[in-house]
């Protein structure tokens, strides 16, 4: 059986009006009445009439894409945990307003511009919403300078343009606030390059409940996200600071690192070393024992941050030019009071 696609002129004829009319129906174009624009609705829905996006997007001078920049490797990128729910989050946004997504990685982690050029040439999209971890003042001033709509998801080193992130700094102090009330004195904080803005927030957060106890606020050391990496710099922590009682690890990465260090070096978590995540990951659940985390709102900073870009496309006012999202704390099975174990 041959299938034949309904174009406008169909529903004109049916609806016994002009094409213009439906297609200032389909567009949500004043100028139609309420009962001949209840018709054709009705048709549209029952004849589930599919508008041809390109050409609406070659009227409108759209291309109906935006575009996700991630300023990491694809193979780094997807095997976390993070990316591919943020891109899910934002994915599902999109379809809901009928735009498809397109996603630009980097072609090395020194080469993020790759991923910029790739996206950005032709003008494929019509806004971007940017990582912000290698997000440089070089590619905010293009943007700016071309009036291209963005949202990064992460804040910038100058904080321009509009951005969604959650409390890092609220997040780890928090945590840290809870290992101490453990009992804890001998905190490590392990987490990525210095320079990304969310690793100097978490930092902060570290510091500033250390400070408040204290405490010692200078057992911070950075890493790549690299499992190796995180391993080998765990167990060389572990040798300077061998009183170290608990590790509050920045990312998941870094907690495969610490792991896998703690069983090559004989050490048990939590019985001889509490470990902690800021981020979460599905696996953490079901390892022995279950790994504490701060929790960040994925599929909310996803969601927000489409829901922004939308907002500056469509040239609707925006509430705040900037969006925290609070964490949360999940305590599982990684903890343990120093004092008693």
């Amino acid at each position: 059986m041959k299938f034949v696609a309904i174009t406008i002129k169909d529903l004109a004829e049916l609806a016994n009006v002009s094409k213009g009319t439906v297609s200032r129906v389909i567009n949500g174009v004043p100028g139609v009445g309420a009962e001949t624009r209840k018709r054709i609705l009705k048709l549209i829905k029952e004849l589930d009439y599919q508008p041809n996006i390109s050409a609406q997007g070659l009227a409108a001078k759209r291309s109906y894409n935006i575009g996700m920049i991630i300023p990491h490797t694809g193979n780094y990128s997807l095997s976390s945990a993070y990316w591919p729910a943020l891109l899910t989050a934002v994915n599902e946004q999109a379809m809901e307003r009928g735009y498809n997504l397109l996603l630009s990685t980097a072609q090395a982690e020194d080469d993020v511009e790759s991923a910029y050029r790739m996206i950005l040439k032709g003008r494929r999209v019509d806004g971007l919403i940017i990582g912000a971890d290698q997000f440089g003042e070089k590619h905010l001033a293009e943007l700016l300078i071309k009036d291209f709509p963005f949202v990064t998801v992460g804040k910038t080193p100058s904080n321009s343009g509009c951005f969604v992130d959650v409390d890092n700094q609220g997040g780890a102090g928090q945590m840290t606030e809870y290992l101490i009330k453990q009992g804890h004195q001998k905190i490590i904080l392990l987490t990525g390059p210095p320079e990304y803005p969310y690793v100097q927030d978490r930092m902060r957060g570290f510091v500033g409940a250390m400070k408040v106890a204290g405490l010692s606020p200078e057992q911070i050391f950075h890493c790549s996200y690299e499992i190796q990496a995180a391993k080998e710099k765990t167990k060389e922590i572990l040798k300077l600071a061998p009183e170290t009682t608990a590790i509050f690890a920045a990312s998941p990465e870094l907690v495969w690192g610490v792991i896998k260090a703690a069983q090559e070096m004989k050490i048990s978590i939590p019985d001889d070393l509490t470990l902690v995540s800021f981020d979460d990951h599905p696996l953490f659940e079901v390892f022995s024992p279950e790994i504490t985390v701060v929790r960040q709102p994925i599929n909310e900073l996803g969601r927000t941050a489409a829901e922004q870009l939308f907002l500056i496309m469509d040239g609707k006012p925006l509430t705040k030019k900037g969006v925290i999202l609070p964490t949360q704390i999940i305590v599982r099975g990684s903890c343990t009071n120093p004092c008693i174990s």
